[in-house]
């Protein structure tokens, strides 16, 4: 559900081999929250997802003109979850913040903090819909490919408690 590291894997590859120095004005955007959207392959049940709240991000641009930094917050957001075959809800808070940063060599690090809901465990891949309380962080190489992934504070698979 959380859009940040969707958006990171995206833009890495924009952010590979880009200097560090911005030469112009940061570009804001505020993006609306997505559609609705059914989860069928996380959970033994589909789940229904919605979002409330928007994302602000702002994208420093480098002396070439590429992007050399994302920031990007979602300020007082909720996730709500569905089990579409008993009607179980949630709604949790899914405010925080994310970074994705050029290195010199072409990596980049991005990082997201705070609280919202992942497609699959960001850090080990195990399937589910797990809800961030704290800080995951991931490496990407020159060509954009994930180097590593951790954590510190808690991710908690959702599909448990959804399915009572």
């Amino acid at each position: 559900m959380r859009r940040g590291f969707l958006l990171l894997s995206i833009l890495v590859t924009a952010l590979a081999a880009v200097p560090a120095a911005t030469a112009t004005k940061p570009i804001r955007e505020v993006i609306p929250a997505p559609d609705d959207m059914v989860i069928a392959d996380q959970c033994v049940f589909p789940v229904l997802g919605h979002i409330e709240g928007s994302e602000i991000d702002t994208t420093f641009i480098g002396k070439d003109g590429n992007p050399v930094k994302l920031l990007g917050v979602f300020p007082g957001n909720t996730v709500t979850l569905t089990n579409l075959d008993t009607g179980t809800s949630l709604t949790l808070p899914a405010t925080g913040s994310f970074q994705l940063r050029a290195k010199p060599d072409g990596s980049s690090v991005g990082k997201v903090t705070g609280h919202g809901a992942w497609l699959s465990n960001p850090v080990t891949g195990e399937p589910g819909i797990w809800y961030q309380s704290g800080q995951v962080t991931a490496t990407f190489d020159a060509a954009g490919n994930q180097t590593s992934a951790g954590n510190s504070g808690q991710l908690v698979d959702l599909c448990p408690q959804l399915a009572a």
